[in-house]
């Protein structure tokens, strides 16, 4: 039979490194999957927590998403919507005659593969818990979408055609900025 000496010899070195690496300890945070209450709390955090409730909570692959999971998903669900929306401008932009729509679509064509090109990188980033770069690239992507809305703001005002679209980047974008937040150290 082993004598507790022996046994205490084994693991006390366990036990040190456990606690001098503490990357270890907050790595086991991102493990935890993100079940309704998580979620909740995000979508209770965003200013439009039926948008959230509609997109991300009822989303099958949050269930098993870990923190990380999370943010790469939040990502991957605007880059959708960016790439949507890009193909509807270009839909669109064939179907208008008016110059002034025309060059407005143009300018909001180039804003969304602007757009689309900070949240490819957002999600690289994230995929590397590059969380703060994350926080860049989203702020910078999504003031490309909110440039291409301001557009229909200047003189001759008018309505932009992919408004709805805009505002869903921008709530997706929030989403992710939300979920960023939880996942870096305060």
């Amino acid at each position: 039979m082993a004598s507790p000496l022996c046994f205490i010899s084994l693991i006390l070195p366990l036990v040190v490194i456990c606690a001098c690496c503490p990357s270890r300890t907050a790595a086991i945070r991102f493990e935890t999957k993100a079940d309704a209450a998580l979620v909740q709390s995000i979508c209770k955090e965003s200013q439009d927590p039926d948008f959230c409730n509609r997109t991300l909570a009822v989303d099958p692959r949050v269930s098993a998403a870990s923190m990380d999971g999370l943010a790469m998903l939040s990502i991957s669900l605007t880059i959708d919507q960016l790439q949507t929306t890009s193909d509807n401008i270009a839909i669109i932009l064939g179907q208008t005659n008016d110059p002034v729509g025309r060059q407005r679509l143009g300018v909001c064509r180039t804003d969304y593969k602007d757009a689309l090109g900070q949240f490819r990188r957002a999600s690289s980033s994230s995929d590397a818990r590059a969380y703060w770069d994350v926080i860049d690239r989203v702020r910078d992507g999504t003031n490309k979408v909110i440039d291409c809305e301001n557009i229909y703001k200047r003189d001759p005002i008018s309505v932009s055609p992919i408004t709805t679209d805009n505002h869903n980047v921008i709530k997706l974008s929030e989403l992710a900025l939300i979920i960023v937040d939880k996942i870096l150290p305060h």
